[in-house]
């Protein structure tokens, strides 16, 4: 399937669960809860009971409002919440990593993105915003640690990931995927508090003491219904996200001309030690919006912006690349092994790598036949 209609059809599945979400919050404590209460009670006194689960407790008009602000909730309160991250990071035009985007920008025809640097050992480097108005993170760690070519590579990457919307796109998916895990983890609260009651926050405490008849009804009744939800947003979110990082690669590839380059800042990335939390979801979910998996940093002023290295030559990149494809373990991905990353929010690094050296290949052999074409 075409990459652009694959990423059509995941969108098309995620606004369906966004909506049916929705619809089932509505119908579960709006109809059949309240059902299953009068119709226990009338069951008891009369011992018949009819009541109609197909309705809604409100009109399909309120429906479709409350869709629309539930998306829009997402919409801003995504871009605030991970923007919060970055705010007293350097945002000017002046350095060296401004003007590689700004290059970059022209080149792939977008608005220029804004561009902030972050103070931070850790190689870190993504995008967060609304659509076109996006400002790029870099952190002074992955400055230092690739080369020229490798970071305007990076940076690129990130362009492209302006140009197709994907920081709009990714910041609902991950946000929908945590709201449909926490409502399904808060309505198993019942099951938890048998289980691990150690691991009951004050909050569900508090509802177990108020409202422990409620607690026990969503568990048996809604938490069911609920379970579908982050089961399809888990695999529409790791789908959508696999697709637009490949798209990315592929054009940062086109923009600079240099596959490799990129191919050699992935394995760098890689190795640098990042890992994925596992009990933290926002974090985890968040992590979708990287160049590869890591920790959104937090602000931190930068007084100076680090000049990238020199660049080697394509040779060395490709005993290098060589080496690192090497150094895998068969039927274990090279960014599992080296990193811990569980490529829930990117696909293997080592798929990425090779791809990309697949498009340098390509690229040698058109510049090899425009070659000869011109000899002739």
């Amino acid at each position: 399937m075409h990459n652009r209609t694959r990423i059509g059809a995941v969108l098309a599945v995620l606004v369906a669960m966004n909506v049916l979400f929705v619809v089932a919050i509505l119908w579960a404590y709006g109809v059949l809860l309240p059902g299953v209460v009068a119709g226990a009670i009338v069951f008891a006194r009369h011992g018949t009971v009819r009541f109609d689960l197909l309705q809604l407790p409100v009109s399909w008009s309120t429906v479709a409002v409350l869709v629309a602000g539930f998306l829009g909730a997402q919409l801003y309160y995504g871009y605030k919440r991970v923007l919060a991250h970055t705010q007293r990071g350097r945002e000017d035009a002046d350095h060296a990593v401004a003007g590689i985007v700004r290059r970059l920008a022209m080149t792939a025809d977008i608005p220029e993105p804004g561009v902030r640097v972050v103070d931070a050992e850790e190689p870190s480097c993504y995008t967060v915003g609304r659509f076109t108005d996006a400002t790029i993170v870099v952190t002074t760690g992955l400055i230092e640690r690739l080369d020229a070519d490798e970071l305007a590579a990076v940076l690129a990457h990130e362009v492209a990931h302006v140009g197709n919307r994907d920081v709009t796109l990714m910041t609902v998916a991950t946000l929908f995927l945590e709201i449909a895990e926490r409502a399904y983890r808060s309505a198993r609260l019942a099951r938890r508090a048998i289980q691990s009651p150690g691991d009951v926050s004050v909050r569900g405490k508090v509802a177990l003491y108020w409202f422990l008849p409620l607690v026990a009804l969503t568990y048996v009744f809604v938490a069911p219904i609920l379970w579908l939800f982050p089961t399809v947003a888990d695999w529409a979110t790791r789908t959508l996200s696999h697709a637009r990082e490949y798209a990315a690669d592929a054009a940062a590839a086109h923009i600079t001309g240099r596959p490799l380059a990129l191919a050699t800042a992935l394995s760098s990335l890689t190795e640098s030690g990042h890992h994925t939390p596992e009990r933290d979801l926002r974090t985890a979910t968040m992590q979708a919006l990287s160049i590869v998996p890591s920790p959104l940093i937090d602000s931190r002023a930068v007084r100076s912006v680090p000049t990238p290295a020199r660049p080697p030559d394509d040779r060395e990149r490709h005993d290098r690349l060589r080496a690192w494809l090497e150094g895998e373990t068969p039927g274990v991905e090279a960014g599992e092994q080296r990193s811990g990353a569980t490529g829930h929010t990117h696909p293997p690094v080592g798929e990425r790598i090779r791809r990309l050296q697949q498009l340098a290949a390509d690229a040698e052999r058109e510049g090899g036949t425009a070659e000869r074409r011109g000899k002739r």
